[in-house]
C-alpha cells in the first residue's frame, strides 16, 4: 500500500500529472482511491485465477529517483475496460525546469557520431551526443554543458532547431557547428568507447537503410534537413 500512498501524495501535489481532458477517445485514468482499490481487488482475483503475479496490478509509484518517476495508473480504456497501465515521467522537465538536448553535431559537410552503450537496451549505439538537463538552466546553457562533458567542446556555434515543452522544461533539438581543428575527448564514464565523422551523404545512406535506431538523432537530422532546405529557398 505505500506504493498507492505515495501516489495519492504526489496527485494532491501534482494535479497537472493526473489530468483527465474528457474528451472522447482519451484513456482516463481513475482518481478516486476508492474506486481504485476496488477495481484492484477484481483484477487481482482475476491474475490469481489465471497464475499470475499479483503485483501486475500494483498501482502507485513502482520506482523513483531524481530523474524519474515509473508510474502505474489505474486507467478507463476507450471501449470501458479497466486495468492498469505504466508510464514513464521524467520528473527533472516536469518539476524544476530541465531541458533534455540532443545535438547534432557538425563541421563543414561532416556530421560527428558518438558510440555509446545503453543500458536499458544492454547494447551499443550510433547516435548524436545528447543527455538530461539540469533544472533552473537554459536549453543552451544544458546543451553547453552537455557537449563539455561528453565530447570535450566548449566553443561551439549553436542554432536552437526545436524546443518542445514538458512542464517546466522539456526537450531542445540543436544544430552544433564545431570549429576545424577542434579536439574530440570522450567522456567515459558516459559509456562513450568511441566517435567517427561522417559525410552527410553517408547518414543519408544509414538512415535510408535503418541503421540510424536512435530516435532522438533521427528527429534531429530530420529537422537539420528540413533547416537546410528552407535555407536555399
Amino acid at each position: 500500500m505505500d506504493t498507492l500512498r505515495k501516489y495519492m501524495a504526489l496527485m494532491q501535489d501534482r494535479p497537472d500529472m493526473f489530468r483527465n481532458k474528457g474528451e472522447k477517445g482519451e484513456i482516463k485514468i481513475i482518481t478516486d482511491e476508492k474506486q481504485i482499490t476496488e477495481e484492484q481487488k477484481k483484477i487481482r482475483a482475476k491474475l490469481k485465477k489465471e497464475g499470475k503475479p499479483s503485483n501486475w496490478i500494483d498501482i502507485g509509484i513502482l520506482a523513483e529517483d531524481q530523474w524519474f518517476y515509473i508510474l502505474r495508473d489505474m486507467v478507463e480504456f476507450p471501449d470501458g475496460r479497466v486495468g492498469g497501465y505504466i508510464r514513464w515521467v521524467n520528473r527533472k522537465s516536469k518539476e524544476g525546469g530541465g531541458f533534455n538536448v540532443v545535438l547534432m553535431c557538425a563541421q563543414g559537410d561532416r556530421v560527428l557520431m558518438i558510440r555509446k552503450f545503453r543500458h536499458e537496451e544492454r547494447n551499443w549505439s550510433w547516435e548524436f551526443p545528447r543527455g538530461f538537463g539540469e533544472p533552473g538552466l537554459s536549453a543552451e546553457k544544458n546543451a553547453r554543458i552537455e557537449l563539455l562533458e561528453e565530447i570535450g567542446v566548449s566553443n561551439a556555434y549553436l542554432t536552437c532547431l526545436t524546443k518542445v515543452k514538458e512542464g517546466k522544461g522539456g526537450t531542445a533539438v540543436f544544430l552544433v557547428e564545431i570549429p576545424k581543428g577542434q579536439k574530440i575527448t570522450l567522456e567515459k564514464h558516459e559509456g562513450l568507447s568511441k566517435y567517427r565523422w561522417i559525410t552527410m551523404s553517408q547518414l543519408e545512406q544509414i538512415v535510408k537503410k535503418g541503421q540510424l535506431s536512435d530516435w532522438f538523432s533521427l528527429w534531429a537530422y530530420s529537422l537539420t534537413i528540413q533547416a537546410k532546405q528552407k535555407k536555399r529557398g
